[in-house]
């Protein structure tokens, strides 16, 4: 959907200067999503980098909940709303170096203390674990919008870091939807042939997938069936 064709009202200007950032606007308008849904999916872009005041975030999960909604399993339809406390907070601002206790030592840390804590808990690096060429990708995406000036040696140096202390080990009881076969994602998660094929097809046309809120907007896939398999995947 080109920006030009989104629903006038409040939100839209912050969710064009947010989202769009990291991917075309049409990902996120192809799917119906009840609010509780569109927060979750919000405070997952928000993990992964998608910079935004908190008031932006509100007004985000707002207008995507009233023009690209869907009804409620417990028919409570209204627009999720941040705490109140939340909203009152000034925009994240990154630190001239933050701190950075719960991450091992050595080298590399430094320098995401100062470039990456000001938008991402140090224990959220803990929670994820890529191969050296998915955190490769992950930093030089990072590496455009971060707010700190950077280098690619800065870029190498903390993904060396992330590789070597965090590095991917495949869950043989999960299914790495990024690599499986769409027999394989159709037979042990219980997704339809057609439903796996439409996985496979949107993976090898977009970037890999991050999170399992990533399948909730791919068309023809049913979420619900995601959401009952999001602790069988890997990534």
């Amino acid at each position: 959907m080109a920006q030009a064709d989104l629903p006038d009202g409040p939100g839209r200007a912050a969710f064009e200067k947010v989202c769009s950032t990291c991917h075309g606007l049409d990902r996120a308008t192809a799917v119906k999503l009840t609010p509780a849904e569109w927060k979750e999916k919000v405070d997952a872009m928000v993990q992964f980098g998608a910079s935004g005041t908190a008031e932006e975030l509100a007004a985000i999960n707002e207008y995507l909940a009233k023009n690209f909604g869907a009804p409620s399993a417990d028919q409570s339809p209204a627009p999720a709303q941040l705490p109140a406390q939340l909203l009152a907070q000034p925009p994240v601002q990154p630190l001239a170096s933050a701190p950075t206790k719960t991450l091992p030592e050595g080298k590399g840390k430094e320098l995401i203390g100062k470039m990456c804590v000001g938008c991402h808990k140090p224990e959220n690096f803990t929670a994820y674990q890529h191969t050296p060429e998915e955190w490769a990708a992950i930093l030089v995406r990072m590496g455009e919008r971060v707010r700190v000036p950077n280098t690619k040696a800065d870029l190498d140096e903390i993904a060396g870091y992330l590789a070597s202390n965090f590095p991917k080990v495949d869950d043989p009881n999960r299914v790495n939807v990024n690599k499986a076969p769409a027999e394989e994602i159709a037979a042990r998660l219980g997704f339809t042939p057609d439903e796996a094929q439409k996985i496979v097809e949107y993976r090898l046309g977009h970037a890999p997938f991050a999170s399992w809120g990533d399948l909730l907007i791919i068309y023809g896939v049913d979420g619900k069936k995601v959401k009952a398999a999001r602790d069988r995947l890997s990534f």
